[in-house]
């Protein structure tokens, strides 16, 4: 089996509510590798976004220990979280978020740039994604000017361009139609694949789990095997 890239060990997760605190998450472990994907799935508020936020150090948690590239991520002030999600981590959410003053080109960049590279490497980087994306054409487009597949595209080489070590998708296809979601899957996979990007992927789903390498399901508040 490939290094291990995501370890979380005894994870909890609770929230305070007005009816008193409500656990979301129950003493969860999770390992996942270089280039495997596993799919998340469970019902809504089942806590598929807490995890991938907690992983993702999005989210404070109450107990347990995440690392990620044999990193442990306990006691991380802000600047150490902002530097771990920008070197390690790639994310994609349901909707793109993509900056609409910029083009497709621009928005991978982006990171990059921020990242510290300079601007020709950036650039590079970003023709490189929008070609393996198939949208090499589109790439003066703004995401007005982009079908939702294609934005969503671009949103996945964006999370791709610092070649983080891990991946986390909430709901990557869930805005799509059934026949672009899988053919948008189907690239982030094969990418994800080829850059050996671990990847942990939360969805409704089920078609779209079960292309992936591993399933587990979230199951009042615990993790098990799908």
């Amino acid at each position: 089996m490939n290094e291990v890239v995501l370890k979380i060990e005894n994870l909890r997760r609770t929230y305070l509510t007005k009816a008193g605190p409500l656990e979301v998450l129950r003493d969860v472990d999770l390992s996942v590798h270089r280039g495997e994907i596993v799919g998340l799935i469970g019902p809504s508020g089942s806590g598929k976004s807490s995890l991938l936020h907690s992983a993702g150090l999005l989210e404070d948690i109450q107990g347990g220990t995440i690392i990620i590239d044999g990193k442990p991520l306990a006691g991380l002030d802000d600047n150490a979280r902002t530097k771990i999600r920008l070197h390690y981590l790639g994310f994609v959410y349901q909707f793109h978020n993509l900056l609409p003053e910029f083009t497709a080109r621009e928005n991978i960049a982006l990171p990059l740039l921020v990242a510290g590279q300079s601007r020709t490497e950036a650039l590079l980087r970003a023709d490189e994604l929008l070609t393996q994306m198939g949208l090499i054409e589109r790439a003066d487009h703004t995401p007005a000017q982009l079908s939702g597949g294609e934005q969503q595209r671009v949103a996945i080489a964006r999370a791709l361009a610092n070649r983080p070590k891990l991946l986390l998708a909430d709901e990557p296809t869930g805005n799509l139609d059934p026949k672009t979601s899988r053919s948008v899957f189907e690239l982030l996979a094969n990418l994800a694949k080829e850059e050996g990007v671990a990847v942990l992927v939360g969805t409704h789903n089920l078609e779209l789990a079960g292309k992936m390498d591993r399933v587990v399901r979230i199951d009042n508040g615990n993790l098990v095997a799908a």
